[in-house]
């Protein structure tokens, strides 16, 4: 009777082990980081791209933020209308001119803290461009990483890091001459360029200027362009047009509020930042609140368990969840979403118990941890531990817990490198071993993020994820 006690005891154990692990999640939804591209989309292009996501069984949308710093991707009235071009961007600038030319040469000397980043060059007439899939020559060579391999004239300018040709600390002024193949009638050149403060890419602040020769040797000055012309005089209404089409497809979206860059370098006052975001809230909710897709928050600061530890950074982050959660509440009725991370070699039990304190009075509503395992910050099975680990203060304290799977593999920047911040999408193999590793402890799986590492529209990688992944749910073709 013992024995057959002990075995009944050790099957109820290992059925409520097993249980407690829950089962593997597919993901439902996904973090849009919105950028220059981007923002120009209009309602028809978003549908297309949504559509995308809910055809893997995406139906959740968080927007990381609506306005980073003093770019706003919506109609504020308190954003400033003067910038020659905003953060997150590809910006053009066009030189404007009557000639007849086999050559042209443009010459820019790059002003960047790092990065010089063109994904594009046009030259053309009227609306013809002249320069399509023509050759051209680059001095100097551009960065192994960005090699220049023909997509300068490719007609290709999307913003992402596998369509730039980058230069990486160039000591000369950068002269790239474009061959039209014969002497040609021409009365515009337009370069665009890459703008990420976060990734030390910047635009030149001298322009460029242009030369033209009907040999390849020697060249006359034609004229030179600057950004004064060029000025930011209206913002698009990306949130709008993604709202619209998201109303459509009856999806949800968490729209993101506004972000500091100063907070990644550790400024945070929290009184300051409720204040600013409650604004943004306001205004956000008189603007998009009768969209039925609109679904709730997400707070963009995404807490970490390293920089919170003293007394006062901790009630200071608590203070200002809590703010925020209740304004939310009061004014708008809907949920409130955080996405938090953890550094290399995670402490989840002393993470709890730091949650379990902020969570004692700031009553946010989602969690969804990131994995860190894109950033290299941890490993699957690190991230898992970590995650089981935050489950029962979750619990606790009524919050709905999900996990953000980073589908990215970071290639640049710390603890990679020294360098800017880069990354390229992950494989499925990974992929699925965070699914499986991870979701048994989680309600939701999202993903950082779909347009730049998942979506087929950009091919290469990103496509080639979103395809295995759709093998891997059984929707493969």
């Amino acid at each position: 009777m013992k024995l057959i006690a002990i075995l009944l005891i050790s099957v109820v154990l290992s059925l409520s082990a097993i249980a407690g692990t829950g089962e593997v999640k597919n993901i439902t939804g996904a973090f849009i980081q919105l950028d220059g591209q981007l923002s120009q989309f209009g309602e028809e292009q978003w549908h297309d791209e949504l559509t995308l996501m809910k055809e893997i069984g995406m139906d959740t949308v968080i927007i990381q933020y609506s306005a980073y710093g003093e770019r706003f991707y919506y109609p504020s009235r308190y954003m400033k209308t003067d910038e020659i071009s905003p953060d997150e961007s590809i910006a053009e600038l066009v030189w404007s001119g009557s000639s007849r030319t086999r050559y042209v040469r443009i010459v820019i000397e790059p002003s960047s803290a790092e990065w010089t980043m063109i994904p594009e060059i046009t030259v053309k007439k009227g609306a013809e461009v002249m320069s399509l899939g023509k050759p051209y020559s680059v001095d100097p060579q551009a960065s192994p990483n960005y090699p220049s391999d023909g997509k300068l004239t490719d007609g290709v300018a999307d913003y992402a890091w596998g369509a730039m040709v980058g230069w990486q600390y160039p000591k000369k002024p950068i002269e790239i001459v474009i061959d039209l193949g014969e002497i040609l009638p021409i009365d515009s050149v337009a370069v665009k360029f890459m703008r990420s403060e976060i990734s030390g890419v910047q635009i030149p602040e001298k322009g460029f200027e242009v030369a033209i020769s009907n040999d390849g040797k020697g060249f006359m000055a034609a004229g030179k362009v600057t950004w004064e012309e060029n000025k930011q005089a209206t913002v698009s209404d990306t949130l709008g047009e993604l709202l619209k089409a998201a109303d459509a497809l009856d999806m949800k979206v968490f729209l993101g509020l506004s972000l500091n860059p100063s907070y990644w370098s550790g400024v945070f006052d929290p009184k300051e930042q409720a204040n600013n975001n409650q604004r943004i809230l306001t205004e956000l909710f008189g603007l998009y609140g009768s969209h039925k897709s609109l679904a709730g928050w997400y707070l963009p600061e995404e807490i970490d368990d390293r920089n919170f530890l003293t007394q006062s950074r901790k009630d200071g982050i608590r203070t200002y969840l809590k703010s925020m959660a209740t304004y939310a509440k009061f004014l708008t009725r809907k949920p409130v979403m955080i996405s938090p991370y953890f550094g290399i070699n995670p402490n989840g039990e002393a993470y709890a118990e730091w949650w379990d304190y902020v969570l004692s009075e700031a009553k946010v509503d989602i969690i969804a941890m990131q994995d860190g395992v894109g950033t290299r910050r941890t490993t699957v099975a690190e991230s898992a531990g970590v995650i089981e680990a935050l489950k029962p203060v979750m619990d606790k304290h009524g919050v709905e817990f999900w996990v953000n799977v980073e589908v990215f593999n970071q290639i640049h920047g710390w603890p990679v490198d020294a360098g800017s911040w880069q990354a390229v999408p992950a494989d499925i193999d990974r992929v699925i071993d965070q699914l499986k590793m991870q979701s048994p402890f989680t309600e939701k799986v999202i993903i950082f993020d779909f347009p730049h590492y998942m979506t087929p529209r950009l091919g290469g990688k990103a496509e080639e994820l979103y395809e295995a992944y759709k093998e891997y749910i059984g929707l493969g073709d």
